[in-house]
């Protein structure tokens, strides 16, 4: 999930106008029912994505305190009591989308820093890291001859155990290039560097499906066929829209999370369902919001994250959307401790984790890390 936009506020209602509605479910769960399992020492730190697979949950982030110039990458796994943080493979970075495919192949995407001076940092480059079930450990990628300013923003592993990166480059004559490699994700190697033109100028997050069938989304969501990709036709009320979460339920039901730039609000969340023909608008409240991420409990319902910049909306500043009575999205839940929330994802009991920020941020920045599990 990258994290690619600027946070203001203001707010009015305005609304979609054209929607489908969810199937009616029974009252979302109340706050109490989330447990907060923040990282203890995490003062500085933010998380941005959360993933679990094969009894493995990791966070990624980043640390910024004065111990780091600029920041730190952060990567912790969850022991089943607290987390722990291993030893990082760059000094200075910032990790942003993370892939679990099974407790020794975890793989995590984000930026890396030299130190090109006393006070002055490079521009950064693409940092790929795996975790082998002992270490984690920098994989570097076939990114063109004479490439420069490389860059990762997406990662995920398939069910056939490959592991796709999303990123770009500049190439030799100036002009930025979107790359895409697939590689094993047992980390044996064998990167193949994939048509990468999807018609989206930035991507914030990667599903791949059966048969290597690979959604994208960024400003929009296109589909790659193992061959060529086709930009997805959405509603013409989501023009400008930008999506941070996608999650696949199965070939016929596929959603996506984001929001839309809205002159009142300032940001207006946004949720779109694929039924296997169309996207269609699933409706949302008419208010200041943006969405980063969802995730499915134990009965199939859905979990969307993200924040709000009005204090009259949640002064916490988190943003959660369940199923209301009605069968509509609604905010009703508020995990205690919890400020800006980035990642969410659902581990094999069904609980439903979410990472972030702790309440309390201060010009958009938070405090410390947040990590909890809705019960």
């Amino acid at each position: 999930m990258n994290l690619s936009l600027p946070r203001a506020a203001t707010a009015v209602a305005v609304g979609l106008t054209s929607f489908v509605a969810v199937a009616a479910a029974p009252a979302a769960a109340e706050t109490q029912n989330w447990r907060n399992v923040s990282p203890a020492h995490s003062d500085g730190s933010v998380l941005f994505d959360v993933e679990t697979a094969g009894g493995a949950t990791w966070a990624v982030g980043k640390r910024n305190d004065a111990t780091t110039r600029p920041f730190a990458p952060v990567a912790m796994r969850w022991t089943g009591t607290r987390w722990q943080a291993p030893p990082q493979p760059a000094e200075q970075g910032r990790l942003e989308d993370l892939a679990v495919g099974a407790p020794d192949q975890v793989w995590a995407v984000g930026t890396r820093y030299e130190a090109v001076g006393e006070d002055d940092w490079d521009q950064g480059r693409a940092l790929l890291q795996r975790w082998n079930g002992r270490a984690w450990s920098a994989v570097e990628l076939p990114f063109p001859e004479g490439a420069s300013g490389t860059s990762l923003s997406a990662v995920d592993v398939d069910a056939r155990g490959a592991v796709w990166v999303h990123g770009g480059y500049t190439d030799a004559t100036g002009e930025y290039r979107p790359a895409l490699f697939r590689g094993r994700a047992d980390g044996s190697g064998g990167w193949t560097r994939l048509p990468a033109d999807s018609g989206l100028a930035w991507v914030s997050q990667l599903e791949v499906g059966p048969g290597g069938v690979v959604l994208a989304i960024g400003d929009g969501i296109s589909r790659f066929d193992g061959t060529s990709w086709t930009k997805q036709k959405l509603p013409s009320e989501l023009d400008g829209a930008m999506f941070d979460g996608i999650e696949r339920r199965s070939k016929d039901d596929i959603w996506a999370v984001g929001h839309m730039r809205d002159e009142n609000l300032w940001r207006r969340p946004v949720v779109v369902r694929f039924d296997g023909r169309a996207w269609s608008i699933v409706r949302t409240p008419a208010e200041t919001g943006q969405l980063f991420d969802i995730a499915f409990d134990g009965s199939g319902r859905p979990v969307i994250v993200g924040e709000t910049m009005n204090p009259d909306v949640n002064p916490a500043g988190n943003y959660v959307l369940t199923l209301g009575p009605d069968g509509l999205l609604k905010r009703t839940e508020n995990p205690t401790g919890a400020g800006f929330l980035y990642g969410a994802a659902t581990d094999a009991a069904g609980r439903v984790w979410t990472v972030g920020g702790a309440q309390g941020a201060e010009g958009g920045i938070s405090p410390s890390a947040y990590a909890g599990i809705r019960r």
